[in-house]
């Protein structure tokens, strides 16, 4: 048998002190990555879900604090503070008033995002993908430091290496019709996703509902993807039943129609991972069941089989408690 790698989904619960202070924020993610990455027989790659880093505007903004009574009362007591400089900066810069907004909180949430999973990668030498939180795109150049290069807000996904270094980004394409539309986003590009070489093999992102489209892993899968990691937050009870086939409930539709079904006879995709995050900031609710799943058929390890059912090698124990699912499989570069 080959080389050995570590695929972990973390399942975090949402909890408002984790927001606090940058120090909060890097100890948390640092806690979670070693926890993810302990006893790991080779390269590791830990994935975090959708909307983890959409606080840190909230942190960044001095209002960290009001993440106690949900994300709304914070967005409230950002509007009273920061909303005369909002309006100011639109017509300045002749941007929409929302990615005004977007674009003041940006830099200094961007930074506190990127020097914590800087700070896991160096603590355990793992490949992380750092969930996804809204952002403009932000750059750095020497002269002018870190700064907006683009006004438009993607609900954006970081790839980070071992290094600490992001080393790609991935916007969402399809946005959902509730939140995601009502806030100011703009779709991504399919064409500007990502596939990366990692030491867990080549990776692609695609966050939470771009998952679910076979036309978006059709063209990573075809620019040679060999794990798709699928960052997601899901705002329904796991056990209501599935809208498109109410004789499912939600929970089920996942297993069965979600990401394990896409991989499914692919090319080069091999694993996927789908980390989710639950818990209640409102006005969000999220529960969940994170995954790692196959799309191919494994070599027996050493001294045994696997048992994984219906492609799911490893899942969480339950939608609403905190969990990291962790499996060891062979390298996709072994894996036919």
């Amino acid at each position: 048998m080959g080389s050995m790698v570590r695929l972990a989904a973390v399942q975090p619960r949402w909890r408002a002190e984790d927001y606090a202070s940058s120090e909060r924020f890097a100890d948390r993610v640092v806690d979670l990555t070693v926890r993810a990455a302990a006893g790991a027989p080779g390269p590791a790659l830990v994935a975090f879900p959708e909307l983890w880093a959409l606080p840190l505007l909230a942190t960044a903004g001095g209002v960290g604090d009001r993440l106690d009574d949900g994300l709304l009362a914070a967005a409230r007591a950002l509007l009273r503070r920061r909303g005369s400089r909002w309006t100011a900066l639109a017509l300045r810069r002749r941007w929409r008033w929302s990615q005004a907004a977007y674009a003041d909180l940006a830099l200094g949430a961007y930074a506190m995002w990127t020097e914590a999973f800087a700070r896991a990668a160096s603590a355990t030498g793992a490949t992380l993908v750092a969930g996804t939180g809204f952002f403009p795109t932000v750059a750095y150049e020497a002269a002018r430091g870190l700064h907006v290069v683009d006004p438009r807000v993607h609900n954006l996904a970081l790839l980070v290496a071992p290094t600490g270094a992001v080393v790609a980004r991935a916007p969402k394409v399809f946005l959902t019709q509730g939140l995601e539309r009502r806030v100011g986003l703009a779709r991504g590009r399919l064409e500007d996703l990502p596939v990366v070489d990692t030491p867990v093999g080549r990776v692609a992102i695609a966050v939470c509902l771009d998952g679910w489209y076979h036309h978006v892993i059709e063209r990573l899968d075809g620019l040679g993807a060999q794990v798709l990691v699928q960052p997601s937050a899901n705002a329904a009870r796991w056990t209501r039943p599935w809208p498109p086939d109410p004789r499912i409930d939600e929970g089920d539709a996942w297993l069965e129609h979600g990401l394990r079904a896409g991989l499914t006879g692919r090319a080069h995709l091999r694993y996927g991972i789908n980390p989710m995050l639950v818990g209640h900031l409102p006005p969000l609710a999220l529960e969940g069941r994170s995954t790692v799943v196959a799309g191919a058929v494994l070599p027996a390890p050493e001294g045994g089989a696997w048992t994984a059912a219906r492609g799911v090698l490893g899942v969480a124990a339950g939608p609403t408690d905190e969990d990291v699912v962790t499996v060891d499989v062979p390298h996709p570069d072994d894996v036919g």
